[in-house]
């Protein structure tokens, strides 16, 4: 990946759309925990990686990971902007219904889709803030940006 190719929007708002709705629900039941009372974490409460001894404390370690998995996306949700964290929240955690969202944020039929690509986008640039900021491991880490294969996104300065 070079550093000046831009990625492509369509491709990685779908890519985003794939992952919230793969991972999101998936992690919630691991957590153990309700999509509805899900906030943005306080960083003093994460829960802290240890070895675990047996099935039960396996299970447990698991469920803590979940949740800070969801806490990650919900950070990285609430760290776009303007009406994105809003899009993002009720479509993807509070799973609304999209007339709904339009009528409560007073978005006009078509002007929806393109917002919530951008709020995808956006998602994808916070998402790689967001690893650092939880310090994943490498192996955890997934850049959500998909870019073209072709040449065509590339600045050139000839």
């Amino acid at each position: 990946m070079s550093l000046w190719k831009m990625p492509d929007p369509v491709e990685t708002a779908d890519n985003v759309d794939a992952f919230l709705k793969g991972q999101i629900t998936r992690l919630a039941m691991q957590a153990g925990v309700s999509l509805v009372n899900l906030s943005s974490p306080k960083f003093n409460s994460l829960p802290s990686s240890g070895t675990a001894i047996n099935g039960t404390e396996n299970k447990i370690q698991h469920g803590l990971e979940a949740m800070e998995a969801l806490q990650a996306i919900r950070y990285t949700m609430d760290q776009t902007y303007g009406i994105s964290p809003q899009i993002l929240i009720k479509y993807y955690i509070k799973q609304e219904r999209t007339w709904k969202i339009r009528q409560e944020l007073f978005i006009d039929h078509d002007s929806f889709p393109k917002l919530k690509q951008k709020a995808l986008c956006e998602f994808a640039d916070c998402w790689v803030r967001t690893l650092d900021k939880f310090e994943w491991e490498k192996d955890d880490r997934i850049d959500l940006h998909v870019f073209p294969s072709s040449t065509e996104n590339v600045l050139k300065f000839d």
